[in-house]
């Protein structure tokens, strides 16, 4: 599949495209968690200002530490 890519394809793609769509899942995800504003907010900020990084922390402890936070549904 990844056989033709060589030199600057493969720079883009490492560089530009999957950090991208980890940034894309994280804020997608952060955005659908039914969790308190401050934390959420907290987290959004990180994976805006360290796209590659804060989406990294999102996938390793954030959604732990988000659902753990989040106040349980109520009945209606």
């Amino acid at each position: 599949m990844f056989s033709g890519l060589v030199g600057w394809h493969v720079l883009i793609l490492g560089m530009f495209v999957i950090p991208f769509i980890l940034w894309l899942i994280a804020v997608i995800q952060i955005a659908a968690m039914r969790a308190a504003a401050g934390p959420t907010v907290g987290w959004l900020i990180l994976v805006t200002l360290a796209p590659l990084l804060g989406a990294i922390l999102w996938f390793t402890i954030g959604r732990r530490s988000l659902r753990q936070d989040s106040p349980p549904a109520q009945a209606g």
